[in-house]
């Protein structure tokens, strides 16, 4: 509400027909004001909140109005606090209490505006608001509003608030609007202990414009079926043989490509519209079953996943049930994860479908098991039947005893309650290979196969032999297993096995469109360079972007190889920073992936010296198809102006590789030429953007001049001159001249 201070200051006090003012002047305390805002008429009273006493939403947005338009001269700041798990209180002590809290908060905030310039009022449940200048903001004093305790008995009890602050930068929005911009702000971090409070930035507000676009969008991608069902493989720990997968959901939009699931499944579990598509891609499963049955072909249990919220329908077992019942499915091939989150969210509501699934005959998966805080409590309590644990939780577990212990313990502890366990995550052979020796049942993770479609999946089950593992064959293990630890060390000595390895490599990482050399070898810079010099400098870290047109390149050869899990070899013309080309040729290896990042593998040969003999071969070869038709073909060197004889028929007296300097031959010998019906070609020879005007303005990319030369003796010829232009794969411009001679009689 508008505090005690209001109006003092720097305000026009000749404005006697403010009531605002006249109020203001007469009092001697907030109960006096209070008290004044009840007598005013028009119904003022609908401006306070019954509760608290102070402004509600409409005499917040109302007197807040007036005074930011009142004092231009400073800077606001709305703040939006919200009480942190305030269903907690009214469950455990009752609605009076947590009124009481309301109120408590309400009186801490007269106490701490009372001789500000600020208006405060509470917008609705426990959700709060204010609007103050900068100055409180920076003073920090603002913060022990929300800093409450209430004693219930002999104990204490302490809330803790979550804020979001919007610096007015434009006055003429709407206090709604305001109010809006600092309540996302604090959305932000209402599940963030860590941090109490947060700016509002255009960022967040983007953010909010993107969630409604893709809400909106939801009912047509529905109906458009552009949620594609991705399929991960589950792979024997044994032989990497795949003897399941898991569903997932990806959203290929129209406009916006491939959207990720980080993005679009916490905004559909927050408006509901997660039930929809669960739905749908439990359909698309059973139906892809269904037909492989139909057709006689292999079939492996898929796991599909319930989101936490879906806990909330006492419905739920029996929904999935009777989807997989509607397309006569065993319920063997469907087994259903959870997450550690929905049972810490929901214990007793996950222990009953836990209970029903089972009845129903379905296998159960806990997901993501040791990211929660009561996991072992979980296991006690949850009759689960198969664990998964995430690699990422136990990051390190090579080189930390602490992490390959705990790791150690979960999968024993799991096969002594007769749980079987997968390790998802798994990106790199070490990995894999200390999982078979800690006997851990099932793996899955981007070392083996990323998640794939259906199409892909497919193909992948219909392989004759066995379908183990593709790519990582035992000879890439150790390469694969160097550059891992160059990743994991900083240290240039404990990485001496990557970076002292022959020939070029580079470990690349590339996100949707960007690619970047991370570490690099010596023979990296030996192959570009020719020199170990920047290696040293470096130490083989570069953290260097690759720009187009390499990028293009080269980022369709990683996509290859990340899709087909195969080698892919490109040869690219690149540019040094000291603005020198050189062939390389590339072989691009995929090697794991996390969220949008993959990393590969990158072999480079510099194949300068082949290039050039390809070149000279492919000269070789035209310049000799020309001789069919001309006497002597020449190339043409126009920075030195000199012309070698590529191949000659012997009608005079130069031969094969002799040259000459070919600009002024027209001036020297212009006394003995008549030309014939063409321009004299003296200025066009001398002048190189002369020359490809000409060859441009051409119908055939050649031009050609006619001359009667007069060689004494009284011998004349009739010579015709063709000039021509190649690009070669270099990017390199060979000029050729082409001579056919005959003799005429004078």
């Amino acid at each position: 509400m508008i505090s005690k201070g209001l109006f003092t200051g720097p305000f026009d006090a000749k404005r006697e027909d403010s009531h605002i003012v006249n109020k203001i002047r007469n009092m001697s305390g907030e109960n006096v004001y209070m008290n004044s805002v009840h007598d005013e008429q028009q119904g003022t009273s609908t401006m306070l909140d019954a509760l608290t006493g102070i402004f509600n939403r409409k005499g917040f947005y109302a007197y807040t109005r007036e005074m930011i338009d009142q004092h231009p001269e400073v800077q606001f700041c709305l703040i939006y606090w919200n009480i942190r798990r305030f269903k907690v209180v009214n469950n455990m002590f009752g609605w009076h209490t947590g009124d009481e809290i309301l109120v408590q908060l309400a009186e801490s905030m007269k106490k701490e505006l009372k001789n500000e310039l600020a208006t405060y009022g509470r917008v609705e449940r426990d959700n709060f608001i204010c609007c103050v200048p900068i100055e409180v903001i920076s003073e920090g004093r603002w913060m022990k509003m929300g800093n409450l305790s209430y004693q219930v008995g002999d104990l204490d009890y302490h809330f803790s608030c979550c804020y979001g602050i919007y610096k007015i930068t434009d006055p003429s929005l709407s206090i709604s609007e305001m109010g809006d911009k600092a309540r996302i702000a604090m959305e932000t971090v209402k599940d963030n202990y860590m941090c109490s409070y947060a700016w509002f930035d255009e960022g967040m507000w983007n953010s909010l414009l993107e969630e409604q676009k893709l809400n909106s969008d939801f009912k047509h991608a529905i109906s458009q079926k552009q949620f594609m069902v991705y399929y991960q493989p589950v792979c024997r720990t044994e032989d990497g043989k795949v003897i399941a997968a898991e569903a997932l959901v990806r959203w290929k939009h129209p406009k916006r490509g491939l959207i990720s699931p980080g993005i679009f499944i916490p905004l559909f579990e927050k408006n509901g519209f997660i039930s929809i598509l669960d739905r749908y891609v439990w359909n698309a499963v059973c139906k892809m079953l269904r037909g492989r049955i139909d057709r006689g072909q292999e079939v492996v249990p898929i796991s599909i996943n319930v989101s936490k919220v879906e806990f909330c329908n006492a419905h739920i077992c029996e929904d999935i049930r009777n989807i997989v019942k509607s397309y006569h499915l065993p319920t063997e091939l469907i087994r259903i994860e959870i997450t550690e989150t929905a049972y810490s969210d929901n214990p007793s509501q996950v222990q009953e479908a836990v209970k029903k699934l089972h009845d129903y005959g379905f296998v159960v998966l806990m997901d993501d098991f040791g990211s929660g805080y009561s996991s072992l409590n979980i296991l006690k309590d949850l009759p689960i039947d198969v664990l998964k644990i995430d690699m990422k939780f136990l990051d390190g577990f090579e080189t930390s005893q602490k992490s390959a212990i705990i790791l150690e313990a979960v999968i024993r502890m799991a096969k002594w309650m007769k749980l079987r366990v997968v390790a998802e995550g798994v990106e790199d052979r070490k990995e894999w290979d200390y999982l078979k020796s800690m006997e851990c049942d099932l793996v899955q993770g981007f070392y083996f196969y990323r998640p794939m479609p259906e199409e892909d999946f497919l193909q992948l089950l219909d392989q004759k032999e066995e379908n183990a593992i593709p790519v990582h064959q035992d000879e890439f293990a150790e390469l694969e297993n160097a550059m891992v630890e160059a990743l994991r060390k900083d240290n240039y000595q404990d990485n001496s096995v990557f970076y002292s390895m022959l020939g070029g490599m580079g470990v690349y990482e590339m996100t949707d469109d960007r690619l970047e050399a991370i570490q690099v070898n010596r023979g990296y810079y030996e192959a570009i360079y020719n020199s170990t010099e920047k290696f040293e400098a470096a130490y083989g870290t570069l953290n260097r972007e690759v720009k187009e047109p390499e990028r293009s390149i080269l980022m369709e050869k990683c996509r290859l190889a990340q899709k087909t899990k195969s080698v892919q070899q490109a040869q690219i013309h690149f540019q040094r920073e000291d603005g020198i080309y050189v062939w390389l040729n590339i072989k691009v290896r995929y090697m794991s992936s996390q969220g949008k990042r993959s990393l590969f593998n990158f072999s480079i040969e510099n194949i300068d010296e082949m290039k050039k003999m390809e070149e000279e071969r492919y000269f070789s070869f035209y310049s000799a198809a020309l001789m069919k038709v001309f006497d002597k073909v020449y190339r043409l060197n126009y920075e030195t102006g000199i012309g070698e004889v590529l191949h000659t028929a012997g009608t005079d007296y130069m031969q094969v590789h002799q040259s000459y300097y070919f600009k002024d031959f027209f001036e020297r010998y212009k006394d003995y030429i008549e030309w014939i019906d063409c321009e004299p070609f003296s200025d066009i020879i001398k002048n190189k953007e002369l020359l490809d005007r000409k060859l441009e303005e051409s119908k055939n990319g050649s031009y050609s001049v006619h001359y009667k030369a007069y060689l004494g003796d009284g011998k004349i010829q009739l010579i015709s001159a063709l000039f021509t232009k190649l690009e070669i794969q270099s990017g390199k411009e060979e000029y050729l001249c082409c001579i056919k001679r005959e003799d005429v009689a004078e």
